[in-house]
């Protein structure tokens, strides 16, 4: 009989999670499955438990272990195992009401708490952090100068757990290495180009990531209504041409409806770059700062049409770059299209 001990073992991997999908489509029993991994018969039903559907009916519960997807199951155990380790936070209510007092009453800097306050145990940055997260009931009024010379202390609302788990389940660690490496056509980054405060209006640029192929959609606003409309128009065209999108995680990219749009219903692969990392979408940056040339930033997007937006991206398209070996994206793009249109 083979020994299980607590000491020996190890969470599933990727590689068993697929095994175990192989073998169910294959109708191989649990205690099979578990003989072939080397795995307690235990571990297979509590895998398939968390991460299959599971159906009540009359009071006998059912897994339906067709459902099960390694993949989201290794996404979902990453995010949990990460979340398992994160470190006690160190605020408590003591330091809370020690932090509050100072901040409102005694009108102290977060820097002169860190520093002044004895036995404080925390920098200026974590308190920082405190008020964005409104974790404290003072906020950025009443920092001494409210936030003013730090352009990131913009308290930006707290995602649902729900939410989070739908982001972090699309990391852009998940994304395959083929995508990273610009070897196959199709992959798109997009960002949105904002205008001024006092206006709505915004261009949602779309970059082909191996032809640096630049495409921008003028939308109304950030709401998801106006976010789904630009996606239609991309789609209308592009289609067939996109099989992933990497985007940040904006506020107009994380709605449910947005992931909805580009899972469910163009059935396209969905990605998000890690939090203040412009550089995993390096290609729709640089593109967007040459779109920003043509209109700098404070621009207001409700004074141009579409019409005269594609003219400014199609300048941009044409110029020929030294990673194309001094061939435009257009050029490239073109060629792309007409060999894709030659296998069909």
């Amino acid at each position: 009989m083979v020994s299980h001990s607590k000491a020996s073992y190890k969470r599933l991997d990727y590689s068993e999670r697929v095994i175990i999908k192989h073998m169910i489509d294959d109708d191989k029993r649990n205690s099979e499955i578990a003989k072939k991994l080397n795995r307690p018969r235990a571990t297979i039903t509590q895998e398939l438990k968390r991460n299959a559907r599971v159906m009540t009916w009359r009071g006998k519960t059912k897994i339906l272990r067709h459902t099960y997807d390694p993949i989201q199951a290794q996404r979902r155990a990453e995010f949990h195992s990460t979340k398992a380790h994160q470190g006690r936070s160190k605020i408590t209510e003591r330091r809370r009401e020690k932090i509050d007092y100072y901040l409102k009453k005694k009108q102290w800097s977060p820097s002169q708490i860190a520093h002044g306050v004895p036995r404080i145990g925390v920098c200026a940055r974590t308190i920082y952090n405190w008020v964005l997260n409104r974790k404290l009931s003072a906020t950025l009024n009443d920092l001494p100068l409210k936030g003013k010379r730090r352009r990131r202390l913009r308290a930006k609302p707290v995602n649902t757990e729900q939410k989070r788990l739908m982001i972090e389940s699309r990391a852009i660690k998940f994304r395959p290495p083929v995508i990273d490496q610009r070897s196959t056509f199709g992959h798109w980054e997009i960002d949105g180009v904002m205008g001024p405060q006092d206006s709505q209006a915004l261009v949602i640029t779309f970059v082909e990531r191996k032809t640096r192929y630049m495409i921008g959609v003028k939308a109304r606003s950030r709401s998801s209504d106006d976010i789904k409309t630009a996606i239609d128009s991309f789609m209308s065209r592009f289609e067939n041409v996109c099989e992933s999108i990497t985007c940040d995680r904006g506020t107009e990219f994380t709605s449910t409806q947005f992931i909805h749009s580009i899972e469910q219903v163009y059935h396209k692969q969905l990605f998000y770059a890690d939090a203040q990392s412009p550089g995993q979408r390096g290609t729709n940056e640089r593109l967007n700062r040459e779109l920003r040339r043509v209109f700098p930033s404070g621009y207001n997007f409700t004074k141009i049409t579409q019409k005269r937006l594609q003219s400014a991206i199609r300048d941009i398209n044409e110029r020929p770059r030294v990673v194309l070996r001094y061939k435009s994206p257009e050029s490239m793009f073109i060629k792309r299209m007409r060999l894709m249109s030659d296998v069909s």
